[in-house]
């Protein structure tokens, strides 16, 4: 009689979906003109799995804009996914049974996601530093709604201050490519790791490209702003979103395939 052992080595690899599998794989996005806390990236893919991202931030302050630079390799388990980043960071992340993170840590910080119907519903992320011999915690997240697929608002709050509501609405033109929404990746809960959603770690793209976003401060309404994005589309890929900064500054987005 002959017995067999499976190991893990056995088994397929996972596979995540791409947020725009149905369309050609995104390459590159940059950004251009006035900017909004975000990151330009590059990625690489290999049997249809991310394995490979650059990332490097972005800011209206001139200090901090093109100051980091990162990259990311991706090495897929049956269960799960590996994360290197050059920058040190001690990244570890745990799947649901969907094949998207659950739960990610940084060092000592911790980010938590929730799910409804595969799009990102919830997360929050729980910050620790030490100065002066102190640990101080910072807390933030964000809550979101959907209609029809499509993203359409944000309660996002940091620490023990009031939230900020954002309205977003939709256009008419399908987002073949799963882009996510510009201007915004801090409270969607990905600003500086947005590599892990084009990987298809973090849920369902929002179905068509966004019109407008809508900013808004309850007690400091003289904060509040409206950005409205432009899309140039060729051989049905979004090469190009413009928009203004909430400071009035002409921006773009652009993005390779």
């Amino acid at each position: 009689m002959i017995s067999y052992s499976c190991s893990d080595d056995d088994l397929p690899l996972l596979k995540p979906t791409l947020p725009g599998e149905s369309s050609d794989n995104i390459r590159a996005i940059r950004h251009l003109g006035g900017q909004t806390p975000s990151y330009d990236w590059t990625f690489s893919y290999s049997d249809g799995r991310l394995v490979a991202a650059g990332g490097t931030v972005r800011d209206p302050d001139t200090t901090i804009d093109g100051s980091f630079s990162y990259t990311s390799q991706l090495s897929y388990r049956h269960n799960g996914v590996n994360i290197y980043n050059s920058s040190g960071e001690k990244t570890v992340v745990t799947l649901n049974a969907q094949g998207l993170i659950d739960k990610m840590t940084v060092n000592r910080n911790i980010y938590k996601f929730y799910y409804r119907e595969g799009h990102l519903a919830e997360w929050e992320k729980t910050v620790f530093e030490n100065s002066f011999g102190q640990a101080h915690q910072y807390n933030s997240s964000a809550r979101f709604t959907y209609n029809g697929g499509n993203i359409t608002g944000i309660e996002y709050k940091e620490n023990s201050g009031e939230p900020v509501s954002i309205t977003i609405v939709p256009s008419d033109i399908p987002n073949r490519n799963g882009l996510l929404p510009e201007t915004i990746s801090k409270e969607l809960g990905c600003l500086g790791f947005e590599h892990l959603y084009y990987a298809g770690l973090m849920g369902l793209p929002t179905t068509n490209l966004v019109k407008s976003i809508s900013v808004s401060y309850p007690s400091q309404p003289d904060k509040n702003y409206t950005i409205n994005f432009e899309y140039s589309i060729r051989n049905g890929n979004t090469i190009l979103c413009n928009y203004h900064t909430p400071q009035g500054s002409v921006a773009s987005a652009s993005y390779e395939y």
